[in-house]
């Protein structure tokens, strides 16, 4: 499959909202006090991993690389030191919330994106909204 310029653009950000969601969530889930509130971002986890794992497939030539890893890391412990399940609520919907503004721009801004790739950043957005709206529960 031969992939255009801003269709590449779109998989870039689409793997980057996915991977940036689930590093969050790999270094937040221990953190996580109330069983029901890591049932909910464990089953995200899953979700964007699942997702991400369908545009691998489809999009198999491009660069699965995650940008900026060890300041995504870096942020997340130093909010992490006095944390509780609310803050953590929090930064999960923040960042939820930040993946769709970036998606929707992107896709608004891109005038040929195939229907594939815009279902997989449909996906991404309809994920990220689900869960902020379970998380508002623990704000």
């Amino acid at each position: 499959m031969v992939i255009e310029m801003n269709e590449e653009t779109c998989i870039e950000e689409l793997f980057n909202g996915l991977n940036m969601g689930m590093i969050a969530i790999d270094h937040l889930l221990d953190k996580i006090q109330n069983p029901k509130l890591r049932d909910i971002v464990i089953h995200q986890r899953k979700n964007y991993g699942d997702l991400k794992t369908k545009v691998q497939n489809t999009y198999t030539n491009a660069e699965d690389e995650v940008k900026n890893k060890f300041m995504l890391e870096s942020m997340i412990e130093m909010k992490m030191l006095m944390s509780d399940d609310a803050k953590i609520a929090k930064m999960l919907t923040e960042g939820s919330n930040q993946a769709i503004i970036t998606m929707t721009h992107l896709l608004n801004k891109e005038e040929h994106v195939d229907q594939t790739l815009k279902g997989y950043c449909d996906d991404f957005e309809d994920i990220s909204k689900k869960y902020i709206e379970e998380l508002k529960a623990y704000l």
